[in-house]
């Protein structure tokens, strides 16, 4: 992440195209002016980070325990100050029926409206553009 050349908002990491699409609009919606990025493979996912700075990178939590490169890339993403935030689709969820954060980590159980999805970004949104609100929060 040193060599991070550009800025970006929203990356979304996702292999099914239905959703991926799905969430990229829903996110292009609530970050206006900041790029949301559509990545398909941990391979572009490590791309992106070798070379942009994300705001805020979209994953389901199943794909993300799918392979070690998309875990050291999200968490070399999290350290250089991308927020996460994670789909639900396992047995395990931190709440079934609502988003909860913990330190930039966000988690949304699958089963969420658009509605909350749509809260969840904003408030990602809010996070990053005003950093000083993180102690707050």
């Amino acid at each position: 992440m040193d060599s991070a050349q550009d800025s970006i908002g929203v990356v979304v990491l996702e292999p099914n195209k239905q959703l991926l699409d799905k969430l990229c609009a829903c996110a292009q919606r609530v970050w206006g002016k900041y790029e949301v990025l559509p990545r398909q493979t941990g391979k572009e996912l490590a791309l992106a980070a070798q070379n942009l700075t994300a705001g805020l990178v979209i994953v389901r939590a199943s794909f993300q325990r799918s392979s070690t490169l998309i875990q050291s890339t999200l968490l070399d993403m999290y350290a250089a100050g991308a927020q996460i935030l994670i789909v639900q689709d396992t047995p395990f969820r931190v709440s079934e029926s609502s988003w909860a954060t913990v330190a930039g980590i966000h988690f949304l159980p699958d089963r969420a409206n658009d509605e909350q999805l749509h809260d969840l970004l904003t408030m990602t949104l809010v996070r990053h553009c005003m950093p000083q609100l993180n102690k707050l929060i």
